[in-house]
């Protein structure tokens, strides 16, 4: 991604975060190169890949090992807590797949989070990066399409209108269609 479109996303996304703004422009500078990588492995083996990014005993940004998952699901396995502080999921949304709505979090997704305790962070097959705001049941788009690679399979009008943010309830009709 070019600095200038590093930046407009910081931007965007600092505009969503809220009050803790500085810290979760950190998290996303760092969420976005942990995705980036993951989403070429994600596409090539066909799977999602998921872990935890918390902060370690030093006050840094780290990041379990990704585990890879299924075509559509993905175990997460919580690390000790002398490891570090969780403060969020993340996962990929595998390679694309006619079958599925790979566009936009899925209501499972927003549930775990919520019953972690955590936000969630979700990269798409269209390059899209999601955070899911598990205390208020809200996923916001925080960079749209390209913002992250993007599956050479990936066919932009499977996914049809995608909204800047789905409430749970929304996510709950948009998925039963």
């Amino acid at each position: 991604m070019s600095p200038f479109k590093i930046l407009a996303a910081c931007a965007a996304f600092a505009s969503v975060a809220g009050p803790a703004a500085s810290q979760t422009v950190d998290e996303f500078a760092f969420v976005t190169d942990l995705l980036r990588n993951l989403q070429y492995e994600s596409f090539n083996k066909h799977r999602e890949y998921c872990g935890f990014i918390g902060i370690d005993p030093a006050g840094k940004l780290v990041a379990t090992t990704a585990t890879a998952g299924t075509q559509a699901s993905c175990p997460l396995h919580i690390p000790p807590r002398s490891e570090m502080v969780i403060i969020a999921s993340y996962h990929t949304h595998g390679a694309f797949d006619l079958g599925y709505v790979n566009e936009i979090p899925s209501e499972t997704d927003m549930l775990s989070d919520q019953s972690l305790g955590v936000r969630g962070w979700v990269s798409t097959p269209g390059g899209r990066l999601w955070l899911i705001d598990s205390s208020k049941m809200v996923a916001r788009q925080v960079c749209s399409t390209g913002c992250l690679p993007i599956d050479p399979n990936y066919y932009k009008a499977q996914a049809g209108e995608v909204a800047k943010t789905y409430t749970y309830d929304e996510l709950v009709q948009r998925m039963a269609h």
